[in-house]
């Protein structure tokens, strides 16, 4: 009895500690050894060591020593080696005897192993056998290698499996996404975004055939200030159908859709090779119907920063650079007109940012915006009016609106009011009721010196006189105005500016001073010359009743003058003396509005001889015209 107690109160113990075993941590490797190795051992023991080490793991058992006496089954002296009560092998006799096992370690199913070290009580008493010394350690299971178990649970993962240090964890072709299982993969092509800069993406199966039945959405979606390139794979099959407009795709097909521009649907044989979206979004939509036919597509995208290019130049204007770089995303430019000649409307300048469709663009408007002309405000300012007949010289840059006109060799005056128009009176252009050919006109400006204005005429496109301009025998003045079209058009500086044209309800008040100038004729030592420099005197709206009979007075002493009307003023003072005169036709008349802007009021029309004492120039009058010079610049 005493035998048998004493193994069932050992096993017992054993049992114990191996619970204590379990709350702690497993013990990766160490050494096991027969008791009082290397010294003889005892009989009548009973010794057993319960081994485990983490999960995904196995023991690996190696003996370095055996030296137990040898009995019949090792039934006497054994040291026994089991794991989960299955006996893994029994040994004794000594390493190089026949009872020694033919390998020298034992790798466990599991995580862990039991040894049970027995003796016997007839071992003799002087016997030397030392025992048996062994090591452990922990070995990583390759799960991934383990076969089909055919008890129909399956391979561990559906597609790809992966060995991990003490364990696994399964993964899926490309189209594919892992089940909450962790172990199935399911088709996945729906809702997917891409945010990397650079990324892969493939249609599901690829290269292999498609499943039926895909609807798959992929969306690249990356920081603004990117735009992506997709760069196609050349195997690129998606089933196409030949219809009377070409190859068609009309049941299998990947539309790849870009903000702002029309969605491209592709199919086919051909890859469509590298697409720039200059877009930070890209959505592509894969279909296939109820047959495997394609074999799908692949494409790398990549991402480079966005990128405006070089501003739209302004005409009479620039840019300038607020921030940013290169013309890359985020950066403001601001345009700005050559002042003071030119400017926008409104007169404030316009800042662009470059926005991450590619663009330029305002807050406002994403135009480029137009530099205006800005009319009737000369650099230089006369000080002082004089008259023409006798008057001063006009200095440098004070009247940038006059041109001279030479008509046949015939000298006229006009004034600039557009870029590329000249207004002049109608009756320097019509001669015998016909209209001077273009090819006849010459245009000077930007000087006050006719000598050397002459130097760089200007030449005409097109004629408009008045449509009811009829003055065949010189006495019917009425609708006296017309405009010559230029070839090429005026950039505007300090000599060459445009006079404004007459706002909208602009009067002629009775008294208000007007500047007259022109190249006509002038007086110099009691004779009438026509000047070589350019002149001009300060002159006041006359009463139209006082005009009139001061015409009428005229008709008693010379015939064919011509009569008044109301699309004419005059202007002067009675004493005479200021006027202008011939080769000053077609010249302007200009006012001051109350923010000291010249304007159009009137054109060099006729009068009765030049500054005679109580007569009156006569000067069309430029708001009866308006709408019509409008029409004529827009529609030519």
């Amino acid at each position: 009895m005493g035998w048998t107690y004493s193994v069932i109160w050992f096993l017992c113990l054993s049992v114990s500690e191996s619970w204590q075993l379990l709350d702690s941590e497993p013990v990766m490797h160490g050494e096991v050894h027969s008791p009082q190795y290397p010294q003889p051992y005892l009989p009548n023991v009973l010794k057993q060591w319960d081994l485990w080490v983490s999960e995904g793991y196995q023991i690996q058992l190696t003996i370095k020593h055996l030296d137990i006496e040898a009995s019949l089954g090792c039934h006497q002296d054994s040291l026994m080696v089991l794991h989960d009560q299955e006996v893994l092998g029994r040994f004794c006799g000594q390493k190089n005897s026949t009872d020694h096992p033919d390998k020298e370690s034992i790798l466990s199913p599991g995580n862990r192993l039991t040894l049970i070290f027995q003796t016997s009580g007839s071992t003799p008493e002087l016997q030397q056998h030392t025992g048996f010394s062994a090591t452990y350690k922990a070995i990583d299971v390759d799960e991934c290698s383990k076969p089909d178990p055919g008890d129909g649970s399956g391979l561990l993962c559906s597609q790809i499996c992966v060995n991990t240090p003490g364990s696994y964890r399964c993964s899926c072709h490309s189209g594919y996404k892992l089940h909450l299982d962790q172990h199935t993969c399911l088709l996945s092509c729906g809702g997917c975004i891409f945010d990397k800069q650079e990324g892969h993406l493939s249609s599901p199966g690829y290269p292999g055939v498609s499943p039926p039945n895909l609807s798959c959405k992929y969306i690249i979606f990356v920081k603004p200030g990117l735009t992506v390139t997709l760069n196609f794979a050349y195997n690129f099959h998606i089933v196409s159908v030949n219809t009377l407009q070409g190859p068609g795709c009309l049941h299998h097909w990947l539309q790849v859709t870009i903000p702002g521009r029309e969605p491209m649907k592709l199919c086919g044989r051909k890859s469509p090779g590298v697409i720039v979206t200059n877009s930070s979004i890209v959505r592509l939509d894969y279909h296939t119907d109820d047959e495997s036919l394609s074999h799908g597509w692949s494409l790398d995208y990549s991402t480079q920063v966005i990128d405006c290019g070089e501003p739209e130049p302004l005409l009479n204007g620039g840019v300038t650079f607020l921030s940013g770089f290169q013309n890359q995303y985020r950066s403001v430019i601001q345009y700005h007109c050559n002042e003071p000649f030119y400017s926008f409307l409104g007169g404030v300048n316009v800042n662009f940012t470059c926005e991450a469709d590619g663009k330029w663009r305002s807050k406002h408007n994403d135009v480029t915006p137009t530099c205006i002309p800005v009319c009737g405000q000369p650099t230089n300012l006369i000080p002082a009016y004089q008259r023409i007949i006798g008057g001063s010289e006009a200095p440098e840059n004070t009247i940038p609106w006059q041109v001279l006109l030479s008509i046949d060799g015939q000298r006229a005056g006009g004034m600039v009011i557009a870029d590329r128009w000249i207004m002049t009176a109608a009756t320097v252009l019509v001669h015998n009721g016909n209209i001077a050919p273009k090819e006849s006109i010459r245009v000077y400006m930007g000087l006050t010196n006719v000598r050397t204005l002459l130097s760089s005429p200007v030449f005409a496109d097109s004629v408009h006189v008045h449509p009811e301009y009829r003055n065949p025998t010189y006495e019917d003045y009425n609708n006296d105005i017309a405009l010559i079209k230029l070839q090429n058009p005026i950039t505007f500086n300090s000599s060459v500016m445009p006079i404004c044209l007459p706002a909208e309800g602009a009067t002629y008040v009775i008294g208000m001073m007007g500047l007259v100038s022109g190249f006509g004729l002038t007086e110099e030592k009691k004779r009438r010359i026509l000047t070589n420099k350019l002149k001009y005197v300060q002159l006041p709206v006359v009463e139209q009743d006082t005009c009139s009979n001061s015409i009428t007075l005229a008709r008693r002493t010379r015939e064919h003058v011509p009569s008044l009307t109301n699309n004419m003023f005059c202007a002067g003072v009675p004493e005479g003396g200021k006027d202008s005169c011939q080769g000053d036709s077609g010249g302007p008349f200009a006012m001051s509005d109350d923010d000291g802007r010249f304007w159009a009021a009137g054109v060099v029309s006729w009068g009765v001889d030049c500054g005679r004492q109580g007569t009156y120039g006569v000067y069309t009058r430029v708001t009866s015209y308006v709408d019509w010079i409008n029409k004529t610049m827009q529609e030519n």
